[in-house]
């Protein structure tokens, strides 16, 4: 209990923390411009994000209300989908990537299809090449959600590159942080002139810098596997808990915020690599486990790895594993699939059920490959996951 060590995490330090950007010719949006291409805005939260690009594409798309996402993915999406007043078409996974399964989007946009949003789980890039590509022949939007994959890359093209716009999210988990805030970059002409009407008329969010800096610290200490038993022990503040919440706020991000942003950003290659190299010293610890299925990405593709996934087929050892590991940072990820959340039933289409979604998600556990992870952790983690039959039997 007193030793935990979290699942997911960014490196801050005092730099991050009074906000002292050193590129100060160049400011965050830009930034992120450059290496995406596209006009960057940035925005209070991933879910706004979503949420100001699917409103954009409602007035160019008056008569195509279905945005079809994959099975298997974050709440947020379907929650943003539904706050602009669409509905959602789950489509099943590719085993390997955790995506978007091509084959199966070919036959699913129809008439009423207004966008695709591929999202790339865990910083595993999805099938986004040929996704694109169908998106094209099929005349509808493409949204390359990279909220979870910022840094890797498809044949050395980096996710978010794709389609006719991107978003992505700087929440405490994802792969930099500013605290709370999300980007969009809009490449498409005519859904950046919807677009920038829609967010010309959003307030600023409320900002303190003395309250960032506060948390900034807090999340810092809080970090350590010393005291991360602490939050992780308050059932009220739902650390790593997953919500379906139409209801948020959209403003825009502060503009004091993105001097993080920047610093941030300057560092993103440096954590990736970090990152890709634990993700690597499991695949040799964990290779030849029985029990265990690591999804194997395209040989040419750039995962940056948020969390390393794991896929146990064996329930009961599943749930032992998690509990026993929980203080190793092993942890699930959504409770269930899209197609599963009550909200969603009247306001859903579906052409078909989703079988691989639904078996990731009742066998997916994550390992964590942030900084803070040493090779006496991996080892402790390969060990348990080892000795996972004899936790069946117990």
């Amino acid at each position: 209990m007193f030793n935990t060590l979290p699942p997911t995490g960014v490196p801050i330090d005092k730099l991050v923390i009074d906000g002292n950007a050193s590129s100060a010719d160049s400011s965050f949006a830009e930034m992120i411009s450059v290496r995406l291409g596209g006009e960057t805005f940035l925005t209070n939260s991933g879910r706004t994000a979503l949420y100001l690009l699917l409103t954009s594409l409602k007035k160019i798309y008056p008569d195509r209300n279905e945005i079809i996402i994959p099975d298997y993915t974050c709440w947020s999406v379907p929650s943003a989908i539904m706050k602009a007043g669409l509905k959602v078409k789950p489509v099943d996974i590719e085993l390997n990537t955790l995506s978007i399964d091509p084959d199966i989007l070919v036959n699913s946009i129809g008439e009423k299809t207004c966008a695709v949003i591929v999202t790339h789980l865990l910083g595993i890039p999805g099938a986004v090449e040929r996704i694109e590509e169908i998106c094209k022949n099929k005349g509808v939007a493409l949204i390359d959600d990279a909220a979870q994959a910022f840094g890797a890359k498809v044949k050395s093209r980096e996710v978010g590159s794709f389609g006719d716009a991107l978003v992505l999210s700087f929440g405490r988990g994802k792969c930099i942080t500013t605290l709370h805030g999300g980007a969009v970059v809009v490449r498409n002409k005519e859904l950046l002139r919807e677009f920038e009407i829609h967010y010309s008329n959003l307030p600023e969010e409320e900002y303190s810098d003395k309250s960032d800096r506060f948390q900034l610290k807090v999340y810092q200490k809080l970090f350590n596997r010393r005291y991360y038993w602490i939050p992780d022990n308050m059932p009220f503040l739902k650390i790593g808990e997953t919500i379906y919440d139409p209801d948020f706020p959209v403003n825009k991000m502060p503009d004091k915020r993105t001097r993080r942003g920047q610093i941030m950003m300057e560092r993103l290659d440096q954590i990736n690599e970090d990152r890709i190299k634990i993700s690597n010293k499991y695949r040799a610890v964990l290779s030849g486990i029985n029990g265990i299925m690591l999804p194997e990405t395209p040989i040419n593709d750039e995962p940056c790895y948020l969390r390393m996934p794991v896929l146990i087929y064996d329930n009961i050892k599943r749930e032992k594993i998690l509990k026993k590991g929980h203080p190793l940072g092993i942890s699930g990820m959504y409770p269930g699939t899209v197609s599963a959340i009550p909200e969603l039933s009247s306001d859903m289409t579906r052409d078909s059920y989703c079988p691989i979604a639904e078996k990731v998600a009742d066998a997916l556990i994550t390992l964590p490959t942030h900084f803070g992870v040493t090779d006496r952790d991996i080892d402790n983690i390969a060990i348990l996951l080892e000795s996972a039959n004899k936790l069946k039997s117990n």
